[in-house]
């Protein structure tokens, strides 16, 4: 698509393997012109016109199911995951960013080294759910743009260059570079899809037509995956909110969604927070709200910038 440029040429990787060099490629984002009039550029994009007769694979379903939806598409499940990650990336920005040059005491570094697999099992499973789940059912009604599945390539290369950093780290100045770059082609990215794919599935399908796709996502995803959607959903208010919005009964709460946060929680949040805290991690397991102040403060400012975001009229980079 002329969406990046690659200093080295690499074939499709297959998720669930390791970089075993770190590969020294950049991206360059151009406007990419789609089928129709739509333009896909970054956070610039604009919500995609979803009755371009343009984007309809077939005429026995037109765009006319909007109305069928009784919530705003700032609440749906797709935004929220988005969220999740956006958050993820943000918390290391923070960690990197206040670690600065020095050395990396023994416990920093595997630290970092274990959260970075919680968040690459995360980012994998995600695009995963999108490219062997979501794309081919929304294919069946709609001409959806094949860039937003390519760049999952390019993100999955940057991870795998991350990940050859992250094995060996001894520096947090040796990461933040390759994690701006990261996060600075991600965040455009969800945006796309926000501005393009979630408006598509609000007028080509109605909310019991979507709902067997939503539950395969749901069934196939990792403790982890389903462990950061829920913890940055917010409090028991917001994710029983939610739960009722997508017809799920609130005891599946108690029996399965509560012990994916905990997990979430005790794997990843709490690296997050002895990193800013300077406080090594203990075998206790660390699972509650106040135990994790510093990360959750992370998440209360990605909230307050998002919600700057979604009020404003331009789009920009949380």
């Amino acid at each position: 698509t002329g969406v990046q440029t690659c200093a080295l040429p690499i074939s499709r990787m297959q998720h669930g393997h390791h970089l075993r060099q770190q590969l020294p490629f950049k991206f360059k984002r151009v406007k990419f012109m789609a089928p129709s009039a739509l333009v896909l550029d970054g956070l610039n994009t604009h919500k995609v016109d979803t009755s371009d007769p343009a984007l309809q694979a077939d005429p026995n379903f037109p765009p006319d199911k909007e109305g069928t939806w009784k919530y705003p598409a700032e609440l749906d499940g797709w935004i929220r995951a988005h969220n999740s990650i956006r958050a993820e990336l943000d918390k290391m920005l923070k960690v990197l960013r206040h670690l600065g040059d020095r050395e990396l005491k023994s416990w920093e570094a595997t630290a970092i080294k274990e959260w970075w697999a919680g968040h690459e099992e995360h980012i994998h499973g995600h695009h995963s759910n999108e490219d062997d789940v979501l794309n081919p059912f929304l294919r069946k009604r709609i001409v959806y743009p094949d860039k937003l599945e390519h760049d999952h390539n390019f993100l999955v290369k940057c991870m795998y260059a991350i990940s050859g950093i992250v094995n060996n780290i001894t520096n947090a100045a040796e990461l933040l570079p390759k994690w701006k770059e990261y996060r600075n082609f991600m965040f455009p990215h969800l945006h796309e899809e926000e501005q393009v794919g979630l408006p598509l599935v609000r007028a080509y399908f109605t909310p019991e037509e979507f709902a067997p796709c939503i539950q395969s996502i749901m069934t196939k995803a990792s403790p982890i995956e389903l462990g950061s959607f829920f913890h940055h959903v917010g409090g028991k208010k917001e994710i029983m909110e939610f739960m009722k919005q997508e017809g799920i009964p609130f005891f599946v709460w108690y029996l399965q969604f509560k012990g994916t946060r905990t997990l979430y929680r005790e794997k990843m949040e709490s690296k997050v927070e002895a990193l800013l805290s300077g406080v090594e991690p203990s075998k206790k397991a660390v699972t509650h709200k106040k135990d994790l102040q510093h990360a959750m403060s992370i998440i209360r400012d990605f909230e307050d910038r998002k919600s700057t975001r979604l009020n404003s009229s331009h789009s920009q980079d949380l």
